[in-house]
């Protein structure tokens, strides 16, 4: 089923495109291999990195961009971080014959120096520190290591197997912070899984969350309660997870757009740009990603696959891709996309938010074309408990609220049908 998904996919012309104003503006690079990886402190400093040993660096706000000689060559960069305008870490792999490499500069990245992880079983390729001394890395292998004193050493920490207990040692890409004793990791198994993992304790215990159908590849912590990840894959197009209570629960939306979700770019606390990599996209969504606003589709200038994207400030963003590509975002375009219309390219049915709810929750769908649709409620037995649509309808996106306060708790189903789709969801009511 999900390959047939896939071939859908990839056959669809009619998906909602903006593509009367150019976004994004291709800048002059010194390199031409593929940026996979980026890293800003400011306005000023910007760091990228990827293919044969790729970084390049910038300390003029972008004006222009140099190549960094980080001592690799044969292997990509797989990481970046800094902690100020001198000190900054990087990954490289040579695994299947030496193991992992950790890169480190101390002024910035005119130098950079390296040593390989002595355990060439463990293969690591996301990196991330708190300060100068406390960091974390984990990867492919799954295991996730801390250091307390800037590097030297590195220390296994523990992960919880009591859920998704198989699972834990899935691949890592990424890790957020909300402060010195709270994180997560994102990551998964294509085809599998994806999965956050969650720490409370700086770092010593990470407890697991299975809550996607496929890997997630960026997470952002925005304050103590909402932490948001991206992901997908080919047959299930960019995928969305939000929690809104601290990591506790999670929610899951596809975006119903074609490509994997690598990035969380916010450009401002309410618009946000994903570049969809192989698909010359980008994703962008006007509400924080939330489960009820639709995703619109950006296409890349001259069919760049985006690799990576961050915005420093609303008028301050980059964007990294294949052939060595650098992006500038263009403010010329600033408050003029909110102005679209949005025509999903299919019909779709969304993960009713708030689920679990008490007494009621709004279920999202989207139309393709005009026409004729029912969506009904059924119990847990298969029988109908309430029909909440059933009449003719413009095609564009659609909420409507269940109101369950005289249903008894339990779990629901609810299904939609069209002329030309028909799909089915789970939501559990708690009373």
């Amino acid at each position: 089923m999900r390959r047939i998904l896939f071939i859908f996919f990839i056959s669809i012309t009619a998906v909602c495109t903006l593509c009367s104003q150019q976004y994004w503006i291709s800048v002059p690079s010194p390199v031409n291999k593929s940026i996979n990886k980026c890293f800003f402190l400011d306005t000023i400093n910007g760091w990228a990195a990827g293919d044969s040993g790729v970084i390049v660096h910038t300390s003029n706000g972008g004006a222009n961009w140099v190549a960094q000689n980080s001592g690799i060559t044969n292997f990509a960069i797989d990481d970046i971080f800094f902690i100020d305008q001198s000190i900054g870490w990087a990954l490289a792999n040579d695994f299947l014959f030496q193991g992992s490499i950790v890169i480190r500069t101390t002024n910035g990245g005119i130098n950079w120096t390296n040593y390989r992880m002595t355990d060439t079983t463990k293969v690591f390729n996301v990196i991330h520190f708190l300060n100068s001394l406390t960091g974390y890395m984990s990867g492919y292998t799954g295991e996730i290591f801390k250091t307390t004193n800037g590097g030297s050493n590195w220390v296994e920490c523990m992960i919880d197997t009591s859920y998704c207990s198989f699972l834990y040692l899935f691949p890592k890409n990424k890790f957020s912070f909300l402060n010195a004793n709270t994180g997560f990791a994102c990551g998964g198994q294509i085809d599998i899984q994806g999965i956050i993992w969650k720490t409370t304790d700086a770092g010593l215990n990470w407890f697991t969350y299975c809550i996607a159908p496929e890997p997630l590849y960026d997470i952002k912590v925005i304050n103590q309660s909402k932490i948001t990840a991206i992901g997908g894959d080919p047959d299930y197009g960019i995928s969305f997870v939000i929690s809104y209570d601290g990591g506790s629960t999670w929610n899951y939306r596809e975006t119903g757009l074609f490509g994997t979700g690598r990035a969380l770019a916010y450009r401002t606390a309410s618009e946000l740009w994903v570049p969809g990599d192989y698909s010359t996209k980008f994703a962008l969504n006007l509400d924080s990603g939330s489960l009820v606003t639709p995703w619109y589709e950006i296409p890349t200038p001259n069919n760049i696959e985006v690799k990576t994207a961050h915005f420093v400030t609303p008028t301050y963003g980059w964007a990294f891709g294949s052939g060595g590509a650098i992006l500038k975002y263009n403010t010329s375009v600033i408050g003029i996309i909110g102005n679209q219309n949005h025509i999903p390219g299919r019909s779709s049915l969304f993960q009713n938010y708030p689920n679990p709810f008490n007494p009621s929750t709004t279920i999202y769908y989207t139309l393709a074309t005009e026409g004729n649709i029912c969506i009904n409620i059924f119990n847990v037995l298969g029988e109908l408990a309430d029909v909440l649509i059933n009449s003719l309808q413009d095609a564009g996106d659609h909420t409507i609220t269940w109101d369950g306060s005289s249903f008894p708790s339990g779990i629901y189903f609810y299904k939609m049908i069209t002329d030309d789709h028909i799909e089915t969801r789970k939501m559990l009511l708690i009373k």
